[in-house]
């Protein structure tokens, strides 16, 4: 692990309070410092606590920007969407812009286009013309994914566009996810990991043997990185 790589860890029954609140303060910095900032959330069940403890903190939410890491190919009405289900615990209860990746007239790689078009035009780029998001949230599957970076799909390999339609063939589905590059091209990186699976993943990374996991290519990176892990 780079020296970059930070590890913050908790009990499982503080894991919740304490990432919203360590988010809370990261946040609070930014906005400090600029009005616009541009921030990039992964879905799943992680997150969702997290974020509804953190609307009830006291932040200029207009200053911020919220993009998906990833997201399911189904509407956003659906129970399984990344997006709506942030939606319902965080985006309806703060006064902030949040952009899904799904929208309902367009295939999903009209979406995939369209996305990377949004993120251009709304956040700076850097020297490389990719996105630098002020932050990004992160999670890590059992299987040791990130985003949908799934192991052995052809998304792990993308090194030049920015977002994706990634085929999942272990889940016999389809994903759009931001990609290796616009990942790493973060200002910051905060993973939320919970559980004794992904505590052996991180485990394995730091003695050089899980660096096939894809979560081990953010973990490795130059990018400032904190990973909060709940353990009991």
């Amino acid at each position: 692990m780079k020296n970059n790589f930070k590890q913050n860890v908790v009990k499982e029954e503080e894991f919740d309070f304490y990432s919203a609140r360590f988010l809370y303060h990261t946040l609070k910095t930014l906005s400090e410092n600029k009005k616009n900032i541009s921030i990039a959330l992964s879905g799943g069940a992680t997150p969702l606590p997290i974020l509804s403890l953190l609307k009830d903190y006291e932040l200029n939410w207009e200053y911020f920007n919220f993009f998906m890491v990833d997201e399911r190919n189904v509407l956003t009405s659906n129970p399984s969407s990344n997006f709506g289900n942030i939606e319902k615990v965080f985006f309806k209860n703060i006064n902030s812009f949040g952009y899904p990746m799904i929208n309902e007239n367009y295939s999903i790689e009209d979406c995939v286009i369209n996305y990377e078009k949004l993120m251009c035009s709304k956040i700076a780029l850097s020297k490389n013309c990719l996105p630098v998001f002020d932050l990004i949230l992160l999670g890590i599957g059992d299987d040791g994914h990130t985003a949908s970076l799934f192991p052995d799909t052809k998304g792990l390999n993308e090194s030049e566009k920015m977002v994706i339609k990634n085929s999942v063939p272990q889940l016999n589905t389809d994903r759009i996810t931001l990609t290796f590059p616009v990942l790493l091209n973060a200002s910051k990186i905060i993973i939320f990991a919970k559980g004794s699976a992904k505590n052996e993943i991180l485990k394995e990374i730091e003695i050089d043997k899980g660096n096939h996991y894809p979560i081990a290519r953010i973990i490795n990176s130059n990018v400032d990185t904190t990973c909060i892990l709940g353990i009991n």
